[in-house]
């Protein structure tokens, strides 16, 4: 068992290494004495808020988790595990998106003795409207810059297009077919197929529905966070930086679901800092500060949770995930 828990505590190492090493690449990206000098005059009660915010953000998650585990028929767990388990899968945070899910559905399922699949298409069916929302948080920011309308309205239909492939199955089954006419894309349509089929109540419309709209508000508690921390650097409460935190956070946390780094470490800190310099005027010690100290609110804070709730999840599901991260 031992040996089991250890193993999975190995899965956070690259992860845990990669978030430290972002941050600390970062403040030798911009002008370190410049960071500094807005470290030394931020508002700190700004902070605070930002912890606050934080807060709210994995209160919304983990009811929407629960409500997404009783709509899948998976209501067995009672309260305080389920607790205990949101808490511990943030430090999945800092693993590879398989590992993260594999870990989780193995957990679910020894719990509960449900087929390892169908928990697996719980958390996925969860993944899928995440990724998803973060489209409408990006879609905020940009209804501000008329000059990124055209992207707005390519977002907009890509919205629409998810909605329609998730709610008309016909449209949906349609799609599937098409696609699973590619070579490259069959693999991955066969496992979306068997998703639907092993988790189809999830996708009807008031539980998804109500899935979406609960992460829409946690995606917009993580913006009010990232607009707490400019506005403790400095920078006024007005239309132009809520936008300006909405779009940048947004198209950040899209920039990490598609790269391939462990929770889009690395990626979301450079995309941040990036965007944030640009539209800020080109502030880099700002934007730098600014990232580092989002992520330090809410990223790290959640991951030293999970880290702390870690060994109890572990150690209830170590021999399985360890054999199903082998075999992912």
């Amino acid at each position: 068992m031992i040996s089991g828990v250890r193993q999975n505590y190995r899965v956070l190492l690259p992860g845990l290494l990669l978030a430290a090493s972002s941050l600390v690449v970062l403040a030798f990206l911009g002008n370190l004495n410049e960071v500094s000098l807005f470290f030394s005059n931020f508002k700190w009660e700004y902070f605070g808020l930002a912890i606050a915010i934080n807060i709210f953000h994995h209160a919304v998650r983990f009811l929407n988790l629960s409500l997404s585990l009783n709509f899948a028929g998976i209501k067995s767990i009672p309260f305080r595990k389920r607790l205990t388990f949101y808490l511990s899968s943030s430090a999945l945070n800092a693993a590879d998106q398989r590992i993260n899910d594999t870990i989780k559905s193995v957990w679910v399922s020894k719990t509960c003795g449900i087929p390892l699949n169908r928990t697996g298409s719980a958390f996925l069916t969860d993944d899928i409207s995440r990724s998803i929302t973060v489209l409408v948080l990006a879609i905020l920011g940009v209804i501000a810059y008329p000059n990124f309308w055209p992207l707005f309205l390519a977002l907009l239909c890509f919205f629409i297009l998810m909605i329609l492939f998730l709610q008309i199955q016909p449209a949906g089954d349609d799609l599937l077919d098409a696609g699973e006419k590619i070579p490259s894309l069959r693999q991955m349509i066969l496992r979306l197929r068997a998703m639907f089929a092993d988790n189809r109540a999830m996708f009807r419309p008031i539980p998804f529905a109500i899935s979406m709209l609960l992460n829409i508000l946690a995606w917009i508690a993580m913006a009010v966070a990232l607009f707490f921390i400019l506005l403790g650097l400095g920078l006024p409460a007005d239309l132009a930086i809520a936008a300006i935190a909405c779009l940048v956070l947004g198209f950040a946390i899209i920039a990490g679901m598609l790269s391939k780094m462990p929770g889009g470490l690395g990626v979301v800190e450079l995309a941040l800092a990036g965007l944030l310099s640009i539209l800020l005027g080109y502030q880099p010690e700002m934007a730098v500060t600014a990232t580092i100290l989002f992520r330090l609110s809410t990223f790290w804070i959640s991951l030293l949770f999970g880290i702390l709730f870690w060994p109890t999840a572990a150690k209830s599901c170590s021999v399985e995930a360890g054999s199903a991260i082998a075999q992912s």
